[in-house]
């Protein structure tokens, strides 16, 4: 009983903090009737589960609709940059003048109005509360974008051996292993680190997803494997777990020489790299930019065939008509250097592209069935299922496609269509968000969000959407944002 006492009191003691004052060195927050709900918020957040800090700060927000603190916290977790922008606004919308969380909202808003550094304030605000642990994150990571990583390193870990946090140990874990080589010593630098974050929260699946990560990085597939279980065990609502776990297991397969994946001929690694990301490019609706990585593929090695017939086909898609049949002639004179299926791909392209045939989904599906590892051609048969199969079939092939590999971010953007096309609308809109998030960058899943919105009958949520991939340079949804906002213009005549 007197533990269960003492708990209580620890667990009233921190939402005071947070909601009311600065006795303790805690920043105060604008939170309203909803302290709880942020308070737990903003722990899930830095533990990076997202859809529970999602979840919390909206339960916040119902509670009490002017918590800035869930509004701001929300966005900081909220990949997707059209509902960033509406969180960060309306935060600073309801803020007080004069109050520190105020600083941290406006610095939030003109970051995302392309100005300043997301994090400005953090630094300053931590210095004058420095028992803050969340403001402790925020100061690292503004250090961090003003590439002063030395200081941020010997922040954070000061305030990490003095709050005894074990997110800002995580945190610094990080800092050793975000770009750099997993084989020096510096990256074995944030073992230690990850071992104290286990040790403070043992119950934190983060915590082994963490440890996982470091293994994978190193090549140690069975471990990596091994702790992201671990972390999907020790808690179901971790969704980084069985995901991690998924793509731990399909670069395991592809580190072997037995993986089924179809490989090009060319000896230029960067010509190899190049042709990957510019298929990656091609399948995310990224048609000028897939042009410009096939032909730096090309540019690295002139004798690459099927990098020839991959550009053809992606100046199809541009309109550009006149640039297809030299590289088309290139690529079926260069195939007999290829290999005996990269030939066939070649004179597939060929052939459908001079002759309107569709040999090249036939194709893809064979192909894929010899190379049952190879995420490329599993979508192109997905892609190649839309007209002729039904939507039944492409959602098979694309969850089959997701589960083998979830980092195929582009087979939700099929299975978002297919579900639309079914008529049912709300897994629609779950995959097609889940696209956003897991590829905010990219300018394609936000048309395909505006597509979605349209056929909810949302015409102003479909108008932000369209404006926003417009903004990225999807050119179609120019158009599409053009031609709504005339009609949302005559409808407010």
């Amino acid at each position: 009983m007197k533990k269960y006492t003492l708990m209580l009191s620890a667990i009233f003691t921190a939402i005071l903090f947070i909601s009311c004052g600065s006795s303790d060195g805690e920043m105060p927050r604008q939170t309203g009737d909803a302290s709880k709900e942020a308070a737990a918020g903003l722990d899930a957040g830095h533990h990076v589960m997202f859809d529970v800090a999602r979840a919390e700060f909206d339960k916040g927000i119902d509670k009490d609709p002017n918590c800035v603190t869930c509004y701001l916290n929300k966005a900081h977790v909220e990949q997707d940059r059209v509902l960033k922008r509406e969180l960060f606004e309306t935060a600073l919308e309801l803020s007080k003048p004069g109050h520190p969380e105020t600083t941290l909202a406006q610095a939030a808003v003109d970051w995302i109005n392309g100005e300043g550094n997301r994090f400005a304030g953090y630094a300053d605000l931590y210095a004058k509360y420095p028992n803050d642990r969340f403001l402790a994150a925020g100061a690292y990571r503004s250090l961090q974008a003003e590439d002063k990583i030395e200081e941020a390193r010997e922040m954070l870990l000061a305030a990490a051996d003095r709050l005894n946090r074990g997110h800002l140990y995580n945190l610094l874990a990080y800092s050793y292993m975000w770009n750099i080589d997993p084989d020096s010593e510096e990256y074995d630098m944030a073992l230690p680190y990850i071992e104290k974050y286990m040790e403070l929260d043992p119950k934190q699946a983060n915590a082994l997803d963490s440890l996982a990560e470091f293994y994978l990085n190193k090549g140690d597939y069975d471990l990596a494997v091994r702790y992201y279980m671990e972390a999907t065990e020790m808690d179901p609502n971790f969704s980084w777990g069985p995901r991690n776990t998924a793509l731990a297991q399909y670069q395991a397969k592809l580190s072997h020489d037995e993986a089924k994946v179809m490989r090009v001929s060319t000896e230029s690694q960067d010509a190899s790299n190049g042709f990957d990301r510019a298929r990656w490019q091609l399948y995310n609706l990224e048609w000028e930019n897939a042009y410009k990585s096939f032909s730096y593929a090309i540019e690295q090695d002139p004798t690459f065939a099927l990098a020839y017939a991959m550009r053809a086909r992606t100046s199809g898609f541009l309109g550009n008509q006149g640039d297809i049949a030299d590289d088309l002639d290139i690529a079926v004179s260069m195939s007999l250097n290829a290999s005996e299926d990269e030939a066939s791909m070649i004179n597939a392209v060929a052939n459908d592209m001079t002759n309107g045939t569709s040999t090249f989904n036939a194709l893809s599906e064979r192909l894929a069935d010899k190379y049952s590892d190879d995420s490329f051609l599993a979508f192109e048969t997905v892609f190649a299922t839309i007209s002729d199969r039904g939507a039944d079939v492409v959602l098979d092939r694309a969850k089959a496609l997701y589960a083998m590999n979830p980092n195929f971010t582009p087979v939700l953007n099929m299975m978002g269509y297919a579900y639309m096309e079914k008529g049912d609308l709300d897994n629609a809109g779950k995959m097609l968000q889940e696209q956003v998030r897991r590829a905010s960058g990219s300018a394609n899943p936000y048309d395909s969000m505006g597509d979605y919105y349209l056929a909810i009958s949302n015409n102003a949520d479909a108008l932000k959407y369209f404006e926003q991939s417009a903004k990225m340079g999807l050119k179609a949804s120019i158009a599409k944002a053009d031609s709504l906002k005339s009609q949302l213009d005559k409808e407010n005549e």
